[in-house]
């Protein structure tokens, strides 16, 4: 097992005090896979001071367990989670590993029955900053109500291991209004996170920003393997989750 270290950020926000973090970090030279844990971790802290800063001005979260309507939306997520999430499989046991690759199968059968599956490889894999298309896409793939593969008893089976879009993913209406978020008539309220820590991931190298690298949850035990096969930059874990927090600031806040 890799011994880990302690070390201390301080995140500034606009208009809110700086938020301190100590993260648990891998000791010596490392992947972006290897700090995935202390990525979560800034991600949790973020959430939860938003959250709370919610409650006080009268508009707590309204998400919780057993209300899992919002696990059929189409999931953006980086590759490092994709190979995250196929690794987080690997390690189940048998028989909850077959029943979570047959949701994963089943998934991708009802996308390529509909048509859809070559025009979402097509658009995340060449067209990704085209949020009108990302739009369409998105509602076709809500329309044929695919519940997310990790979806048991309306609730994350994987919680501590769930993407970053679903950790910043914040509803402040009543729990009723979900069913129809893609509806003109829709009235459900989905809170922005100060940044962005998901775009952020999906940008990062490992040493710096690179081009966007997003898929569909749904694709990632098929794309594992050649995520794995990418090299993937090595940097002691301070230095890495360093320029991370750098790239976070400086191109992923939210301006509002």
């Amino acid at each position: 097992m890799t011994p880990n270290l302690t070390s201390s950020f301080v995140l500034g926000f606009a208009n809110n005090a700086p938020l301190r973090l100590d993260l648990s970090l891998p000791d010596g030279s490392t992947t972006v896979h290897e700090i995935l844990p202390a990525i979560f971790t800034i991600a949790e802290a973020i959430h939860t001071r938003s959250a709370t800063s919610l409650a006080t001005r009268g508009k707590p979260i309204t998400c919780g367990p057993g209300c899992g309507v919002c696990c059929h939306q189409l999931v953006p997520i980086s590759q490092w989670e994709a190979a995250h999430l196929a690794q987080v499989v690997r390690s189940m046991d048998t028989v909850k590993r077959s029943r979570i690759i047959a949701r994963f199968t089943s998934g991708i059968s009802k996308l390529e029955k509909s048509g859809l599956l070559g025009p979402l490889n097509s658009t995340y894999a060449n067209d990704v900053n085209n949020q009108s298309r990302l739009l369409e896409l998105k509602t076709a793939y809500w329309n044929l109500k695919i519940p997310c593969p990790f979806l048991e008893d309306n609730s994350c089976s994987i919680h501590p291991h769930r993407p970053l879009s679903c950790r910043q993913y914040m509803v402040t209406s009543a729990p009723q209004h979900c069913a129809n978020i893609y509806s003109s008539e829709a009235a459900h309220e989905v809170v922005t996170h100060p940044v962005d820590i998901g775009g952020t991931l999906a940008s990062f190298s490992g040493e710096g920003l690179q081009h966007s690298r997003v898929l569909p949850h749904i694709f990632s035990l098929l794309a594992e393997r050649s995520i794995r096969a990418i090299k993937a930059p090595t940097l002691p874990a301070p230095q890495m989750i360093g320029r991370f927090l750098d790239c976070m600031a400086t191109c992923f806040s939210q301006k509002n």
